[in-house]
């Protein structure tokens, strides 16, 4: 079951996804937005896939690969900024 604005993080070696999840439409954009305003200040631009599973909910996933971003911890930064521009205080690992 989805939740509004629910981070999950998956971290290997060389690798990092967050996936945020939301159930409300205007969450969307607010989480659109924010990933938009990160990239933009940290001048980062990991891959970002949007899935929309429902008329009013779905994920988005930001992946960072490579020693580029995750070694640099640059990924670790990008995550901590979204997540709290999002409020998203904790979040679920795997």
């Amino acid at each position: 079951m989805l939740h509004d604005k629910c981070a999950i993080v998956k971290m290997e070696e060389g690798y990092m996804r967050i996936t945020i999840e939301y159930t409300d439409p205007s969450s969307r954009s607010v989480i659109c937005d924010e990933i938009d305003n990160v990239e933009r200040e940290m001048n980062v631009h990991p891959e970002v896939i949007h899935r929309r599973l429902s008329d009013t909910s779905g994920t988005f996933s930001i992946e960072f690969s490579g020693e580029e971003y995750v070694c640099q911890r640059t990924s670790g930064e990008f995550a901590e900024a979204v997540l709290k521009r999002l409020n998203i205080k904790q979040c679920d690992y795997s």
